[in-house]
């Protein structure tokens, strides 16, 4: 039997080994990120108390039931590996149960997660119409592209993207938190990661900007004597 052991890398802005989210004082912040990322939701306030509401719509849970979460000194919240099942509204609040900033996160699933090279002629997803009561467009979101990982010789740089849908003349919204609880699922709905090729001067007074993690979605099993392992960002050049 033959086991598949996925590596993958990616960028994304961290603070050592987690993303910082921040928000305005009393804001709610709609955002996607990538299921599996550790993740830190800015909150300061050294008495905070922190709810979560499901795209199910039950009322807030006191988050101190969840395993994988652990409040910060100074209020914030620290989430370990979250999964796309933890997608919903985190809220928190004051000791006086008044509100102090809200996050709305679409943990978008990372093994789904669909990977092209540009200069491989790999195209990215294409965007579709769908009629969910109204005709809407699924579409991908995509943040900038990193620093080049080289300079004075080829290289590549990255970009991540993420499933957002439209209504016309309305705010685009990431996927899960539009649909809510609609239990539907399309094909469509993945997160993307797109690499290109580069070629940028040095500047010895300027520090390539290229953080990114890497990680392992399946591990080889314990019988497996064999394994194949697949790179998908493995540079093509040597």
């Amino acid at each position: 039997m033959l086991d598949t052991l996925w590596l993958l890398s990616f960028f994304l802005p961290t603070l050592g080994a987690q993303i910082l989210i921040s928000c305005a004082y009393k804001s709610l912040c709609e955002l996607a990120l990538l299921s599996g990322n550790d993740v830190v939701l800015q909150c300061d306030h050294p008495r905070a108390l922190w709810y979560f509401s499901s795209i199910h719509g039950e009322d807030g849970l006191l988050l101190s039931s969840m395993s994988n979460v652990k409040q910060l000194p100074g209020g914030s919240l620290q989430l370990t590996n979250p999964q796309p099942s933890q997608t919903g509204l985190y809220s928190c609040k004051d000791n006086d149960n008044f509100l102090v900033v809200e996050f709305e996160i679409d943990f978008q699933d990372i093994t789904t997660l669909h990977i092209t090279h540009k200069d491989l002629g790999q195209k990215p997803l294409q965007n579709e119409t769908l009629n969910l009561g109204g005709t809407v467009l699924i579409f991908t979101h995509w943040e900038p592209w990193q620093d080049c990982n080289r300079c004075g010789e080829p290289g590549e740089h990255k970009r991540l993207g993420y499933c957002y849908i439209k209504e016309p003349l309305e705010k685009p919204m990431p996927c899960r938190l539009y649909l809510r609880e609609e239990k539907m699922q399309f094909s469509r709905m993945r997160p993307e990661l797109q690499v290109e090729s580069c070629l940028v001067p040095c500047n010895p007074s300027q520090e390539i900007n290229q953080p990114y993690f890497i990680f392992d979605i399946y591990q080889p099993g314990k019988l497996t004597n064999n394994v194949w392992l697949t790179c998908p960002l493995a540079s093509i050049y040597r």
